[in-house]
């Protein structure tokens, strides 16, 4: 596969992890590092999740790939901040909207190209064979059995099956070998690249 796989560091930085083995994948002359990682995070992140740190939010990690040079398609159903349903505290939400908003003002005076709506499976796999790189955005649920949302990386797919990296391992009995190039059914993608009410 041509794309390389990065583990990510902190529990939070699943969507930095992911755009970075993205960019390595079209520019291999990147150097992967945790400083690179966190740098990525700081600038695509929502700030507040439920819990913990905050996780990069679409519209983030879109401009931080745009600001590197990277052409960038980003596809979302939904204008309203991501994970706001995901925060009870008023403040915390004004915040994430607040961040949202700034992300939408940037992608204005950018060639970003944003399409309301999903991207069908059909289309992902001719982009990917075209030389694209996609990052996903699924609910953990169907993989580990929680809610929360989690990016990965799609690297490559046939009649059958998407294939994709996680860089999420979770203890000394997962390795990188055991997260790069999951199979996921096709149907069974559909259902997991949906996060949240608004899907």
């Amino acid at each position: 596969w041509r794309v390389p796989h990065y583990r990510q560091t902190l529990d939070f930085t699943c969507g930095a992890a992911c755009l970075m083995m993205a960019m390595k994948a079209l520019d291999k002359r990147l150097r992967l590092d945790r400083r690179l990682e966190l740098r990525l995070w700081r600038e695509a992140t929502t700030i507040f999740m439920a819990a913990g740190h905050g996780g990069c939010g679409p519209h983030g990690l879109a401009l931080a790939a745009w600001r590197r040079g990277f052409a960038v398609d980003l596809f979302v159903n939904d204008q309203r901040p991501p994970f706001l349903d995901t925060v009870r505290d008023p403040d915390k939400k004004e915040v994430i909207r607040l961040v949202h908003e700034d992300f939408l003002a940037e992608i204005k005076h950018s060639d970003i190209k944003v399409h309301l709506h999903p991207l069908p499976v059909d289309e992902l796999s001719a982009r990917l064979a075209a030389g694209a790189v996609a990052l996903v955005l699924i609910s953990q649920y169907r993989i580990y059995g929680d809610k929360e949302p989690h990016w990965i990386i799609v690297s490559g797919c046939d009649q059958r099956f998407i294939y994709a990296h996680d860089p999420y391992i979770s203890s000394v009995h997962v390795t990188s070998t055991d997260r790069v190039s999951i199979p996921i059914l096709r149907r069974e993608f559909e259902l997991m690249a949906k996060y949240g009410r608004s899907k």
